[in-house]
């Protein structure tokens, strides 16, 4: 995926909240729990993730963050049963995901990787309906409730003006938004996205999260992330999971988290740590290196 920045979203951008995550609870349906015990990922003969266990708050936004390398995009294929653990389980309401068919685990868990292809050509309605494929029959196709949940779709994430246009041609921030579009039409318990922010401009990272956040204060859907901006990361976060070295290094609170001493240590970065004026949720603040220059 080659996303365009440069065309704005004014028209499809659905109105936002400014609050934080923590205080927009989720209770409007039962949520899913997604746990990992003793869980071992890897792609050769070095593990990458090494007997990771964590459990997902349900019903809250968890994100995951670490140094380059670190195996948070591993740990998140994991979850989404896109690798087959060394050792370990991955659990869905306290059943093994292994032992789940891939129509019923499709219907309870979606993944948005961190750089969908789209087919050439297809247009934004015709993407977003593949999300219905785990909800179909071989024998029975598009349905009603399809078109309602394709509609529902389009219309939270503000892009029905966009149905007939082809996805190529959108902006990145339009073409996030019709991925995650894809994703709520698939309707899951649980949602997992792979650094949905990458190759966006601030002004359409901030939208997208704060689309986010909205549709889990109103649907209660579990959500985990993968993210390498610490700021929004702790804006956004309810629970934070520090990945190093294939381990967890900590979790918790943002707050909790986003302290110097677990920075340092995780990403080896020298730091302080302020409260946002406008959200009071933890800033990190880089500490230039000894006799470093400074702008201006």
């Amino acid at each position: 995926m080659n996303p365009d920045t440069t065309t704005t979203t004014t028209s499809t951008t659905p109105p936002t909240s400014t609050a934080c995550p923590a205080e927009q609870p989720a209770t409007t349906q039962p949520a899913t729990e997604l746990s990992a015990e003793g869980l071992t990922l890897g792609y050769d003969a070095a593990p990458v993730v090494q007997d990771v266990s964590v459990a997902v708050p349900p019903g809250r936004i968890t994100v995951i963050v670490g140094a380059n390398g670190s195996g948070k995009s591993t740990l998140l294929r994991g979850l989404a049963r896109l690798m087959t653990p060394r050792r370990g389980t991955v659990l869905l309401d306290g059943q093994d995901i292994a032992r789940l068919a891939t129509k019923t685990l499709a219907r309870r868990l979606g993944l948005l990787p961190q750089q969908p292809l789209a087919p050439d050509g297809i247009t934004v309605a015709d993407l977003v309906g593949r999300g219905r494929h785990p909800h179909q029959r071989w024998f029975r196709h598009h349905t009603d409730a399809d078109d309602t949940a394709i509609t529902a779709a389009m219309a939270a994430t503000g892009i029905t003006d966009l149905a007939e246009r082809p996805v190529d041609e959108l902006s990145g921030g339009q073409r996030q938004r019709a991925w995650l579009a894809l994703a709520l039409a698939q309707d899951p318990d649980v949602m997992l996205l792979d650094e949905p922010t990458a190759h966006l401009d601030l002004t359409h990272q901030v939208d997208l999260l704060e689309l986010l956040t909205d549709l889990n204060a109103t649907l209660g859907r579990t959500t985990v992330l993968v993210l390498h901006d610490l700021n929004l990361a702790g804006r956004y976060a309810h629970h934070l999971v520090a990945v190093k070295d294939g381990r967890i290094a900590a979790e918790g609170p943002p707050a909790d988290v986003l302290q110097p001493g677990t920075i340092e240590s995780v990403f080896s970065l020298s730091c302080a740590v302020i409260d946002d004026p406008l959200t009071g949720t933890p800033i990190v603040l880089p500490r230039p290196p000894s006799g470093g220059r400074r702008a201006g």
